[in-house]
């Protein structure tokens, strides 16, 4: 697969309108990311998902639209999503479980953002590839709660992105991709497991063993519903992707070099950043 990403600004929203066939990618039998959703609703459905009494009604309504939606898309996706529905124990679908069923259709993560105030809220999600941070902890806080930890995110991000989502057009998914480096290809990584994947490098061998693990991110404002739907799927990449090819590869060197310590300590790249740019800058 094609890597996703040229440019590797942490600050750079890089939002761009993309059509609705294909915005989400749809169940498959053998998906890894369908497997991962089956083994964390089994294990311990609190982690993964919730959503707010308050608002039920209208992610019941937004689930129910995009299911229909995508099952129109391909034949045999009904009868995937029964089966998937059968292996978690899904009875029915009903206002407690439908953002839920509808995560099972697709390999997506889902998370519902309401304007509140001056920002957006979380109200529901299904998440089961966290990036370092889990969802209890994040449950009906405002955007700017959520990425409290990210350096810089109050001067350079907060503004921006609020304005984004107040004037987000109806009905037109928007795409974007964000990147971390990893020390595992596992999805789900919570902050414990990310803690003990932690990225170790002292050799050049270990810089080869790493992934770059690259979030891709939608948002989409569905009609007559005053709600965001945003989606996040993890896509992990060897580090040979990036350093193959030459412009990749001095994008990503120059990125690294403009990370703050702030932004590095927050990748976890503190104690290896100096011979990573050096094994880096050996391929330009």
């Amino acid at each position: 697969m094609n890597f996703p990403l040229d440019k590797f600004n942490p600050f750079e929203i890089g939002l761009r309108p993309i059509d609705k066939k294909g915005w989400l990618s749809l169940n498959s039998f053998d998906s890894i990311y369908i497997q991962n959703k089956h083994r964390l609703i089994q294990e311990n459905i609190q982690d993964v998902y919730f959503v707010s009494e308050d608002y039920k009604q209208d992610i019941f309504n937004l689930a129910q639209l995009l299911q229909s939606d995508l099952i129109e898309q391909e034949s045999g996706l009904q009868e995937r999503l029964d089966l998937a529905l059968q292996e978690t124990g899904i009875k029915s679908i009903n206002h407690d479980n439908a953002l839920l069923a509808l995560s099972l259709l697709i390999e997506d993560d889902l998370v519902i953002l309401r304007p509140e105030k001056d920002s957006f809220k979380m109200t529901g999600a299904a998440v089961f590839s966290p990036s370092g941070w889990d969802l209890n902890s994040k449950q009906f806080l405002d955007i700017d709660a959520i990425h409290s930890p990210v350096p810089h995110y109050n001067s350079l991000l907060a503004e921006r992105l609020n304005k984004i989502l107040t004037r987000l057009p109806i009905c037109i998914p928007f795409e974007r991709h964000n990147w971390s480096i990893y020390g595992s290809d596992d999805l789900f990584q919570p902050p414990e497991i990310k803690l003990a994947n932690g990225i170790d490098i002292r050799f050049k061998e270990d810089i080869e063993s790493i992934n770059i693990r690259i979030e891709r991110q939608t948002l989409y404002k569905p009609e007559n519903l005053n709600l965001i739907l945003f989606s996040i799927k993890v896509m992990n990449y060897p580090i040979k992707e990036i350093t193959d090819n030459k412009s990749l590869g001095q994008n990503f060197y120059s990125a690294l070099q403009d990370l703050s310590a702030e932004m590095i300590e927050y990748k976890g790249l503190t104690s290896s950043i100096d011979l990573f740019k050096a094994y880096l800058k050996s391929f330009l």
